[in-house]
């Protein structure tokens, strides 16, 4: 025997209390245990309640009736209950159908397999798409922050828009707005079309401050493609046309400024109401004359075709002349339209 003695195992120690976590995991399990035996006892009861109406049903009917006796209409007509007791019961499928599933794919989404995409982050590294001039020995995330910087920069907005600083001039050297005099104007649209605006006053005034599209400014006001693409007489602002992402871009113009130039251009709105009416004759003298051209030989055709239906179809019907006896004693007779001659036995 060895010399060690046999240690005794230590003593259990009570094990250390439940965290958080764990308990709310066994108080959530036990509520889900609670709510599938309702569930249970509620589907046994009302199973049973079905079962229970037609059995009494079945021993009532065989036990008042004697053997070749049929039951009265009044009896028939009290034992019809119908749906009643049984509303609380789902209607459940077939055994065959209810793995099935229907989805409406008009309101499904692309979740991108669970990874988080340019649309739910747009100022993240995933956002600097464009890494054509982005240097080497730039990493992507600071290349993602400094192309958001030129694009406020570029847009005049955030912490470089001028409208922050304006405080430091002075009263006479502040550029405010036209209508209200305010400070904060609308920088882009000052850079462009020289307007100074704020935001608020093109809301409340879009009869002078709305934008207009090129096709507006040719069919209302009778402005022509070179007057347009002009920027020195008409400024224009180009967004992405929101029909289609690959058609070119709109070119947008402050109202004002394209009625002022309609107005030198046509004297006044009386000549340019006289205009829209005069093209407006002309458009619909052109769709009139077009109609009537087509008509005219839509009307030769019918007759033409008419005219050979009717010579296919008509059977000719002679017209004789009179008999006429020929050099050789026999009675001829001649229709007076094709030239046919048959004939005749006189007696």
């Amino acid at each position: 025997m060895s010399t060690k003695e046999l240690s005794t195992p230590p003593v259990a120690t009570a094990g250390a209390p439940p965290t958080e976590e764990q308990r709310t995991r066994a108080e959530v399990n036990r509520l889900k245990a609670i709510a599938i035996r309702e569930a249970l006892k509620e589907q046994a009861e009302s199973e049973s309640t079905i079962a229970r109406p037609a059995s009494n049903n079945t021993a009532s009917s065989s036990s008042s009736l004697a053997p070749g006796n049929k039951r009265s209409f009044a009896t028939m007509a009290s034992n019809r209950t119908g749906g009643k007791g049984r509303e609380d019961i789902a209607i459940k499928p077939a055994r065959k159908f209810q793995k099935f599933v229907e989805y409406e794919f008009a309101k499904m989404k692309d979740t991108k397999g669970g990874f988080i995409s340019t649309e739910d982050d747009p100022h993240s590294m995933l956002s600097a798409v464009d890494l054509q001039d982005k240097p080497a020995h730039m990493s992507l995330e600071d290349w993602a922050k400094h192309q958001l910087k030129m694009k406020l920069i570029k847009e005049k907005s955030g912490p470089y828009e001028p409208g922050l600083s304006a405080l430091t001039m002075g009263e006479k050297e502040q550029i405010r707005c036209y209508e209200c005099s305010s400070v904060e104007i609308d920088w882009k649209w000052y850079e462009i079309f020289k307007c100074r605006v704020c935001a608020g006053c093109k809301d409340k005034m879009p009869e002078k401050y709305s934008l207009l599209t090129k096709t507006e400014c040719r069919n209302d006001y009778f402005l022509t493609d070179p007057e347009l693409k002009d920027e020195e007489l008409l400024p224009r602002i180009h967004k992405p046309n929101p029909h289609r992402s690959t058609w070119n871009n709109m070119m947008l113009y402050l109202r004002y400024q394209v009625e002022g130039f309609a107005l030198k251009k046509w004297g006044s709105m009386e000549n340019l109401d006289k205009e829209f009416e005069r093209r407006n004759g002309v458009r619909k003298k052109r769709k009139d004359d077009k109609f009537r051209a087509k008509l005219k030989s839509l009307k030769n055709k019918t007759r033409v075709e008419s005219w050979k239906r009717s010579t296919d179809n008509e059977k000719h019907e002679h017209i004789w002349g009179t008999a006429v006896t020929n050099a050789s004693g026999e009675s001829v007779r001649t229709c007076e339209e094709c030239g046919f001659e048959i004939e005749e036995l006189v007696f």
